[in-house]
Order: structure tokens, then C-alpha cells, then sequence
């Protein structure tokens, strides 16, 4: 990395491989480890609107490309799209099509059409299509139809010797332009000053965050939940979710956080003792797709449309095609119209929650030795407030709305809730009044002074969920 000569050049070292240029003309990002936003939230760095990318997307059981939360603070925070600029990416020809799809099943998700061709029942995808379109980002300059990705992102293709300009020149400051030196390296040239920049990765990055759990207790005779994180994509002090069950000696693995194999190694698990994984849904906050990849593959569980959606992320990380990508994981498809299913020695009822992209949640059942126990899983899911305005929107059906307000029926031995807030998030007062013991997880921002039986996790913590 060369130093910048002009003093309203700064560039900042985040981790190996990772470098945020901050100018006048805008702050670009090269190299997009897992979690980087956190990095920078942390040390109170300005915020990126252009992302580099190397030409090998995935080291150390990390994907390079975790675009999705730059992307959220670029939309939501910087307003970027209110500004009438759109979000930067710079990569490869073949990589900008692969990043492209990745970000839309992301953040859009998939089509009717698509999930229909992935295996969902007509119905069920109409349904879903039609909550996730009205809960999506609106272009005001487009009839209010939902922003593609195409009008939130300008994709820059770079060859190996080929350089493209980024921001052109305006009022005092000259035009701005990114070369491919080779894989991962790459040149800003600025008016008459050039910065080298080596994003190789040689070691697996670290989060911000330390890990702390205490050692897997795999012993039969119990039905524990261990919270693996509790948090979100912008919290630099908690870990993303993710869960494990101890189910009478068979461990399930929820969602698959980044850094997985860092969470494992703490916990003395090793990755082939899971005996199976459980995919709510594609956010980045809940699944660093090369995190889940083991020799042999996860037995993985997860409703058609989910898996297509983890088919597209994987061929877009691994520069394969989706039927390629079917080589990673071992697939087990939910049917959300059966009852139940039978996974790891217990019982388990899925449905869809109401979220921006289709995700999963779960009820599930075992009884040890006389001791029943229910836990009750939300999955990313909408507050009640947020349900009923949507409803009236016209935005969910009533056989949806009906079935999502009447899930709880009071049997349940555990509760954990989405609390995360906001638009597409639960809300923790809902739950307050609930007789039984709730555990509030996506988020680390629940006041203090809960009433008794309900509780915000804590990442490492473990909760017993026999009665």
C-alpha cells in the first residue's frame, strides 16, 4: 500500500487484505470480508459508496464478497439513493453478473416465477412474492415500483490491466479511476497521484468482537439452545445469528454466523459432530455461505425457495453454476404444508415468517425422560404494529396475516423472538405480557428492567428449553 501525498486522501488498514480510501470525490472500499461494516463502525471511520472486490471471492472459510450491509448503510443510513447515487462495485465481468444475482435474491429476492422453478407450491410463492414486494425499497421516479438492482448499484468491469473510472471530475476535483494491477491488486489514480493497494489474504481474518463460549456439552438427556450471536449486521460488538441444539445428544446447527469454524474451535465442536443444518433464510447476517461449506456436506435443511436463493449466493462466490453449487450441501427440502418433520430425534413444524426476503421459523418438540419441551423459534419476522398496518395495505393475505398473529398458543417452554426493531424486525413489547419465558434475540439494544421470564440473550449463552 502506497501513502497518499494529497492530505485529503486518507487510507485506513482494516484487516489483511482490507483497505478503506476516503477522498473528497468518496470513500472506496477494497475487499469485503464478512462483517468489514462492523470494522468500521468500530473505529468511526467514514462510511464506503464504491466496493472492490479481489478476483478470488472466498479465503479461510470466508466469503470476499459480503456486499449486503455496505450495501444497507449505503440505502438506509447514507440515503445514497435519495442523493440520486448509487452504490459502486468493482470486479471482474463474470463476477459483476454473479454479484449482481447474489445481491438480489439478497435483498430483493426471488420471483414468483423463480420459486415456482425451485419447487415452492404456486400458492405459497405467490404469497411470499407478493409480502416481500410490498415490504421492498420504492423508487419514487418509478411509480413506486420496487428499486432492481440495476437502479441501486453500477457495476464496474475490470479486467487484469483495464482501469475504470468510478467518479468523474466535478467542480475542483479531478475524475477518479481504479486499475486491475492482477488479482488482487489494484492502482487509484487521483489528478496526478497513484495509490497501490494489495488486498492478498493470507491468514483467516478475526471479527471484531471476541467469541467466548464455554466447551459443547453434547451429552444426551438434554434440550439446550446455545446462542452462537444474538445480533445483526450493525452491531460491531455482538456476533450475527446463529443457534445450536443439544437435542437429546444430536447437535442442529440454526443459521450459520460468520466466522463459524472460529465459533466451532471455541466451543471444541467439531464441524462433522453437527448432524444437521437448519437455513432460515439468505441474509448475510445469518449465513456466510463458504462458512457452511464442511467435507462431507451439511445435511441441510431449508424450503426450496431458500435453497435457491443459497444456490445463487454460492455461484456467485464460487464463480460456478447453480447446479454446481448443489455440490456443497447435502439438500433436504421443507415442505411448509406438512404437519410436521422429523429432524435429529425431534419434531418440527415450520412456517414462513413475514420478512423482506422469504424466511423460516420453527416449533419445535421433544420430550426426555417426562419433561416436555417446546421451543418456538421466530425466525426474522415483523412486530404485530408493523403485521397489522401491513394487512391493511393489503400487503399479506388473511389466511397469511391469521396464521402469522396466532402461531404462540402457550405451550411453548421457550420463546425466542425477533426483537431486532425497524421495518422488517419484531418488537420486544409485543412479548411482554406473554406468560411464559421469552428470550429476545437480533439485537443488543433491549432496555434493562425486563420483566421476569423474559431476557435479551447473550452471545455463549445456554438455555435450557425442557419445562
Amino acid at each position: 500500500m502506497s501513502n497518499p501525498s494529497d492530505p485529503g486522501v486518507q487510507l485506513h488498514k482494516l484487516t489483511e487484505g482490507t483497505f478503506l480510501y476516503c477522498s473528497a470525490q468518496g470513500n472506496i472500499l477494497f475487499g469485503c470480508p464478512p462483517e468489514i461494516l462492523k470494522r468500521i463502525l468500530s473505529l468511526h471511520l467514514p462510511m464506503p459508496d464504491t466496493v472492490v472486490v479481489p478476483e478470488k471471492l472466498h479465503h479461510f472459510h470466508s466469503s470476499q464478497a459480503s456486499l449486503e450491509f455496505p450495501l444497507y448503510h449505503f440505502l438506509f443510513v447514507q440515503r445514497g439513493l435519495e442523493r440520486k447515487r448509487p452504490f459502486q462495485v468493482v470486479a471482474t465481468p463474470r463476477q459483476c453478473e454473479g454479484l449482481a444475482e447474489l445481491l438480489r435474491v439478497t435483498v430483493v429476492g426471488p420471483t414468483a416465477e423463480q420459486m415456482i422453478e425451485a419447487g415452492t407450491p404456486a400458492h405459497r410463492a405467490k404469497e411470499l412474492y407478493r409480502e416481500t414486494t410490498h415490504m421492498a425499497l420504492k423508487n419514487p421516479d418509478n411509480a413506486g415500483k420496487p428499486y432492481t438492482i440495476k437502479e441501486m448499484i453500477n457495476f464496474f468491469p475490470a479486467r487484469q490491466g483495464e482501469r475504470c473510472q468510478v467518479y468523474p471530475a466535478r467542480e475542483s476535483l479531478a475524475a477518479l479511476f481504479i486499475e486491475r494491477v492482477d488479482g488482487a491488486r489494484f492502482r487509484v489514480l487521483y489528478g496526478e497521484d497513484a495509490y497501490d493497494i494489495d488486498m492478498t489474504v493470507t491468514e483467516e481474518h478475526v471479527p471484531n468482537y471476541k467469541i467466548r463460549h464455554q466447551p459443547f456439552d453434547k451429552a444426551a438427556g438434554q434440550f439446550k439452545l446455545i446462542v452462537l450471536g444474538r445480533s445483526n449486521g450493525f452491531d460491531p460488538n455482538d456476533p450475527a445469528n446463529g443457534y445450536l441444539l443439544n437435542i437429546d445428544g444430536r447437535t442442529v446447527l440454526w443459521d450459520c454466523p460468520a466466522y463459524l469454524h472460529q465459533h466451532l474451535r471455541a466451543l471444541k465442536l467439531d464441524a462433522t459432530a453437527i448432524d444437521a443444518f437448519i437455513l432460515s433464510h439468505v441474509h448475510e447476517d445469518h449465513i456466510d455461505t463458504t462458512e457452511s461449506l464442511r467435507d462431507p456436506p451439511f445435511e441441510l435443511y431449508t424450503t426450496p425457495e431458500v435453497y435457491y436463493s443459497l444456490l445463487v449466493k454460492l455461484s456467485g462466490v464460487f464463480g460456478c453454476s447453480m447446479d454446481e453449487a448443489k455440490r456443497f450441501h447435502n439438500w433436504h427440502p421443507i415442505d411448509i404444508d406438512r404437519p410436521t418433520m422429523e429432524i435429529a430425534g425431534a419434531t418440527f413444524q415450520f412456517f414462513h415468517g413475514v420478512h423482506a426476503i422469504p424466511s423460516l421459523g420453527a416449533r419445535v418438540h421433544k420430550e426426555i425422560d417426562g419433561r416436555k419441551g417446546l421451543l418456538h423459534i421466530s425466525g426474522d419476522h415483523l412486530a404485530l404494529q408493523m403485521l397489522d398496518r401491513m394487512y391493511e395495505a393489503k400487503g399479506i393475505s388473511k389466511k397469511r396475516y391469521d396464521q402469522v398473529m396466532g402461531l404462540l398458543d402457550g405451550r411453548e417452554t421457550l420463546v425466542l423472538i425477533d426483537a431486532g426493531g425497524g421495518p422488517i424486525h419484531g418488537d420486544f413489547r409485543d412479548y411482554l405480557d406473554y406468560r411464559g419465558r421469552v428470550a429476545y434475540m437480533h439485537t443488543g439494544l433491549i432496555p434493562n428492567g425486563l420483566p421476569e421470564g423474559k431476557q435479551l440473550v447473550t452471545s455463549g449463552q445456554v438455555l435450557d428449553v425442557l419445562e
